[in-house]
């Protein structure tokens, strides 16, 4: 063989490997293992479509025994990047739905399913923070995660103060309520059940969360326009568990 072909067959050879190499996906986070069954799996137990607050409470309590190992597999399925592909399946079902004649499974939500399990390991999961922060950063920005990151504990504290000056309202309010909960030691984030049956699920916490936020919302409103005269309307609340 000569010079010129054997340069040639080099070249293609590295032109493959450097293709091969830039394609390559970094390998997925290791999916840690409880009582034979993969974190994965224990996740789904958060879906919403079958929601069951037995399945989640023992899921909840499969996590703590996991523990901080199981963060990096968590914090990998809270990408911006899987929670757009995730909104782009949950949209086609939803036109599936209007000629469908037959029921297909709502998709899951990997995002949903992370921030459960971020709130079952609690101060477990400081090393997270930063990928919450992102979530923080989206537009719009994902604000489920601001109670996760108040679940974690006085690690959380600069990160909630640094967003009382974010420029979305919202933010600013559920910022404020979450430092306000810590400082009191609510037990909206230090349940006095916290495993068995009996334990408030991430999802009636979240709720509950969200209905504080109305009550401080419409008070904060109120408050800054007292011209206008209407009747103070009832609390929002959530029927009994």
């Amino acid at each position: 063989m000569n010079f010129r072909k054997t340069t040639l067959l080099a070249l293609s050879f590295l032109t493959i490997v450097i293709a091969s190499c830039s394609t390559t996906r970094p390998p997925a986070k290791a999916d840690p293992r409880y009582q034979s069954r993969d974190l994965s799996e224990w996740l789904r137990d958060f879906d919403l479509q079958n929601y069951s607050p037995e399945k989640q409470a023992l899921a909840a309590d499969a996590i703590r025994h996991i523990g901080p190992s199981a963060v990096p597999f968590l914090m990998e399925r809270l990408s911006e990047e899987r929670f757009k592909q995730t909104k782009i399946k949950q949209k086609k079902w939803l036109e599936r739905q209007k000629n469908a004649v037959f029921t297909v499974k709502f998709p899951t939500d990997p995002r949903h399913e992370a921030l459960a399990g971020l709130d079952a390991l609690g101060p477990a999961a400081v090393d997270a923070l930063p990928e919450l922060e992102k979530l923080l950063l989206e537009n719009p920005p994902d604000t489920r995660a601001l109670y996760v990151v108040a679940r974690i504990g006085p690690a959380s504290i600069p990160l909630l103060t640094r967003f009382l000056t974010n420029e979305d309202k919202r933010v600013r309010l559920e910022s404020k309520l979450c430092l306000e909960m810590l400082n009191t030691r609510s037990e909206l984030l230090y349940p006095r059940i916290l495993v068995g049956p009996d334990a408030p699920s991430f999802d009636r916490r979240l709720c509950e969360f969200n209905v504080k936020i109305l009550q401080r919302a419409f008070k904060e409103y109120h408050a800054s326009h007292p011209e206008m005269d209407f009747p103070q309307p009832p609390p929002p609340s959530l029927p009994p568990p």
